[in-house]
């Protein structure tokens, strides 16, 4: 995603080069060549931000290249760029549509040979089951051990930060264009499970069956964890009546938004943000009734083929500069200890209160995507989709 309001990071050119070997020289290529390359590094730093260890730098330009696996147009591409620039080390990326692409992916190819993925909290727990993700060496990333909340240091998703780093924090809400959709029940989720006659084929819904079936129990005063099979049949009727309405179940639905085909989409809040700041008829809703919470994390898959470079990313991720201008583009909460005072008011002024964190919103928990709870959403699902 790319927002029109990013904060300038200053990044600093490329530090690192590449020496040639001459044919007959060995001894023109000293340690001290290499011994400048870190020393330039740690002195292009701008205060509070922390440098790798020396064996992590040079392990990194060894290495030379980093693949990441994640959502395509969603981190701004200043960061990736800026990354390369400096470092030298060439990003190749790979994209998926939705987690469950992701999760299928890691089922089938657990060593995929990926350094880096995005995983939402479900499919990190889920991915840490299935013993696909190894641990972060955090001997190598100084600035998330300085920055990162200790609260997520110790959150239940991953005590300890051993195999998961939170990039941020994110909830679940919808958009709507205010062009068509001029409903006094905004911002409930009745305009999503009641609408009106003139909404039919103009709603998206998640093309996730946590997002959409959470969504129908929240409404109908349920948990969003609920393995309660009355509970979850009556939210199946309700999505099938709903059924109807819904043009497409979609996770990124940028385009039938920004091209007003679709009215109203339930969307993860940073997403419709994004939409509002790209067409202004676009506003964002966070349901009455509440909603899911939930991290996104940054993680090292065990096929991974560059440690070094994953770490050193990490670690440029958090620095304060560049986690500003990661939240400023997703429109998410941040996960950082310093961005919040560096965010700008625009964006402050509409991320969700502490209050409705607190008393409107609930953790994805296993309750939801295990045993009971997995069958009978599976099965909702596939009559849905059906």
């Amino acid at each position: 995603m790319k927002g029109k309001w990013l904060i300038s990071l200053g990044l600093v050119v490329c530090l690192v080069a590449a020496f040639a070997l001459p044919a007959c020289g060995p001894e023109e290529v000293t340690p001290a060549v290499e011994e400048d390359a870190y020393e330039n590094y740690v002195a292009s730093l701008s205060e509070g931000e922390y440098p790798v260890p020396r064996d992590c730098f040079e392990q990194a330009m060894e290495e030379g290249q980093l693949n990441i696996y994640d959502w395509a147009e969603w981190w701004p591409e200043d960061i990736y760029e800026g990354f390369s620039e400096e470092f030298g080390i060439n990003i190749v990326r790979d994209n998926f549509a939705d987690m469950e692409e992701m999760l299928t992916k890691f089922r089938l190819l657990p060593e995929a040979e990926y350094d880096f993925v995005l995983p939402e909290g479900r499919v990190f727990m889920q991915m840490r089951e299935l013993g696909v993700l190894q641990p972060i060496n955090h001997d190598w990333v100084p600035n998330v051990n300085e920055y990162l909340p200790e609260a997520t240091k110790q959150s239940w998703y991953d005590p300890g930060y051993q195999y998961g780093v939170a990039s941020d924090l994110y909830v679940l809400g919808y958009s709507y264009n205010m062009k068509y959709v001029d409903d006094p029940r905004i911002p409930s989720l009745a305009v999503l499970f009641e609408p009106d006659e003139k909404y039919k084929g103009r709603i998206t819904m998640l093309n996730s069956m946590y997002g959409t079936v959470g969504a129908a129990l929240k409404y109908l005063g349920y948990s969003w964890n609920s393995d309660d099979e009355d509970e979850l049949m009556e939210a199946k009727e309700l999505l099938l009546q709903q059924k109807p309405w819904v043009m497409a179940y979609e996770s990124w639905p940028v385009r039938i938004v920004l091209e007003e085909e679709a009215w109203i989409a339930e969307q993860w809040y940073g997403d419709a943000y994004f939409l509002s700041q790209e067409l202004e008829s676009v506003q964002i809703a966070l349901p009455t009734e509440g909603t899911q919470k939930g991290i996104d994390f940054m993680a090292i898959p065990i096929g991974s083929t560059h440690p070094a470079a994953v770490h050193l990313f990490m670690n440029y991720i958090f620095r304060p500069e560049v986690n500003t201008l990661l939240i400023e583009t997703i429109g998410y909460l941040p996960n950082h200890t310093t961005v919040g005072e560096f965010l700008s008011e625009e964006l402050r002024e509409i991320l969700p209160s502490e209050e409705y964190l607190l008393n409107k919103c609930e953790w994805e928990t296993s309750q939801a995507y295990t045993g009971k709870g997995l069958e009978l959403r599976s099965a909702i699902w596939e009559e849905l989709k059906s």
